[in-house]
């Protein structure tokens, strides 16, 4: 039985040696475990958490479970539901979406969808998304930042109200 686990995990380190789904360096979620690669050996990977513990995951599991790898994402995606007053007016919510797709056109931001997308009893929901390229976690994080307070500055300088609960 340990035998035939070994030769599983074995052929796991191959099947990574060639097919490539993860290199030394790349952040990857396997399971519930996220972190950082630091090793990839014959039998387990080691993988550096964000909380860094360091956990090793035998290959077979690495192959055989879903493996997303952040590494090789090529954009990152913010989104925002913003519930507003039923009460504003919808001139003003008009302006307001319109506002958002100007902020929303900067250096950064790839493509960009906001729609007034919900109307219920006493609020509306305007959703925003947004995608940026492949940036480094700090600089997405600076952009959030720049665009939710942004976002905020024209909710108030338009007057807007939120919904009261």
């Amino acid at each position: 039985m340990a035998l035939k686990e070994s030769l599983e995990n074995l052929i796991a380190s191959f099947i990574i040696f060639f097919d490539k789904p993860f290199a030394t360096g790349d952040l990857v979620k396997v399971n519930a475990i996220t972190g950082t690669v630091e090793k990839i050996g014959l039998r387990s990977t080691r993988i550096r958490t964000e909380q860094k513990t360091f956990v090793t995951v035998p290959n077979k599991q690495m192959v055989d479970s879903v493996l997303d790898n952040f590494s090789l994402r090529t954009q990152r995606r913010a989104e925002l539901k913003l519930e507003l007053a039923s009460s504003n007016t919808p001139y003003l919510l008009q302006e307001f979406v319109e506002r958002v797709r100007i902020i929303l056109q900067r250096e950064k931001v790839e493509q960009s969808s906001v729609t007034l997308s919900d109307l219920r009893l006493n609020r509306v929901v305007v959703d925003i998304e947004y995608y940026t390229a492949a940036i480094p976690i700090a600089e997405f994080n600076a952009i959030r930042e720049a665009v939710n307070l942004e976002l905020l500055q024209a909710a108030h300088t338009l007057g807007l109200t939120w919904p009261t609960e």
